[in-house]
């Protein structure tokens, strides 16, 4: 029989009386909210990441071939649009791929998916003229094959513009705060200023639907039109546009898709790359929230390993005449330390336990109900977003037993200095 795990179940079950009893339930409810906290970051940021990602992704889609040439700016080269292209793209399935990093490290694997769908687009800005108002906007062309599925979750009004090959329609879908900046409604006509070769032209548009992303930064530029109206702005062919735009099937998969598009299929002087490298700025920032998180994970575990150490301090020195027994019989010290490592760790199983019940349970209701609101013009979200990673979760369950279990053989050293004459004579 194991005498150390024995005596550590004993003292487990008889330590919920006095003194020491009490300093457990309060290590034991830190703990738990501490465990709570970290699950509940780990959720909130990740599912802040993703709900962010998915409103670019659904503006953009995943991946952009464009020309060489172009800039970061909104007006685009005209390329042609090939079916050979399209083609070629839509039958992107499983791929393998192996990547090599500057560093020289190397990733291989398989995507897996392929192409959901490519359509092309053209952007160009303009001037919205509605009575006396005047307002700067970055019009987005799409044709009929525009993939709408991925956007529609932020209509909140209306519809969007029906777009047919034969005629070119004159329906543009604005964003809220166009909408409330202009007062537009849907059913509004107004004018659509472009200049092209320091000509004027001008074009006559129906609000047909209002939406809402709760990104400032596109809500505030952004409008979709037909995309042979900026043909015929700009005096491009029917057969001329500003790029492509590609859904994948999985996320995770873009860059190898990219990579191939680019060297497989695309004319020197076509390029292709992912939304996170056209978008690089955004993506970064997403990125920096893992700081937050880690920052935070560490301040929890060294609250929890504070109040543990306390914990087992106090239960040390109340248990020093059995301690002093223990070593007058002959145990030796690291058999009489592990004693309170067990103890230690059982107490930290429970916390934990009751942890992930208040974390996940918190979380999940949240997630359902959305009861905790933000302000989106700050937070881009209108409620704390919840997405579980089973991988971080099981993570922080297994970091925390470890490290809090490590660190607690160092205040059982307190064990060592225990003087078995000396207890035994004043007890």
């Amino acid at each position: 029989m194991n005498i150390a795990m024995f005596i550590a179940r004993r003292i487990a079950n008889s330590s919920t009386r006095g003194y020491s009893g009490k300093i457990i339930k309060l290590a034991i409810a830190s703990i738990t909210v501490s465990i709570a906290v970290m699950i509940l970051s780990t959720a909130i940021i990740v599912g802040f990441k993703h709900e962010i990602s998915e409103k670019i992704f659904g503006f953009w889609g995943h991946i952009h071939i464009t020309d060489t040439q172009i800039n970061r700016s909104f007006e685009l080269n005209p390329i042609i649009n090939d079916s050979a292209i399209t083609d070629s793209v839509m039958t992107i399935g499983n791929l393998s791929y192996r990547q090599v990093f500057r560093d020289g490290s190397v990733n291989q694997g398989e995507t897996r998916g392929g192409v959901r769908s490519i359509t092309p687009f053209v952007t160009l800005p303009a001037i919205i003229n509605k009575a006396d108002n005047l307002e700067g906007i970055i019009l987005k062309g799409v044709d009929p094959s525009y993939d709408w599925d991925a956007f529609s979750s932020y209509l909140i009004k209306g519809s969007a513009p029906e777009i047919i090959d034969s005629i070119t329609s004159t329906q543009i879908l604005i964003s809220e705060q166009t909408s409330q900046r202009l007062v537009l409604d849907v059913g509004d006509r107004l004018v659509l200023n472009f200049v092209q070769d320091r000509n004027s032209i001008k074009r006559r548009v129906e609000v047909c639907g209002v939406y809402k992303t709760g990104l400032e930064i596109y809500d505030k530029r952004f409008a979709f039109v037909d995309l042979k109206l900026l043909q015929g702005v700009m005096g491009w062919g029917a057969s001329q546009i500003g790029g492509y735009e590609i859904f994948v099937d999985h996320i995770p998969d873009a860059l190898p898709i990219a990579d191939y598009i680019y060297e497989e299929i695309l004319p020197p002087h076509l390029y292709a790359e992912t939304i996170q490298e056209k978008f690089s700025n955004e993506f970064e920032w997403l990125e920096l929230q893992n700081i937050n998180e880690a920052l935070l994970i560490m301040l929890m575990i060294i609250v929890a390993i504070i109040n543990m150490s306390t914990a087992l301090l106090i239960l040390i020195l109340e248990r020093s005449r059995m301690i002093g027994i223990l070593k007058s019989l002959g145990q030796p010290d690291w058999d009489i330390r592990k004693i309170f490592i067990y103890n230690a760790i059982w107490i930290l199983l429970i916390a934990i336990f009751f942890g992930n019940i208040l974390g996940l349970g918190i979380a999940a209701i949240q997630k359902f109900t959305g009861f905790i609101k933000l302000d989106e013009s700050n937070y881009y979200l209108s409620e704390v977003p919840i997405k579980f990673d089973v991988l971080s979760i099981l993570l922080i369950n297994v970091g925390a037993v470890a490290i809090v279990a490590l660190v607690m053989i160092l205040p059982t050293y307190l064990v060592t200095r225990v003087s078995p004459i000396k207890i035994l004579r004043f007890q």
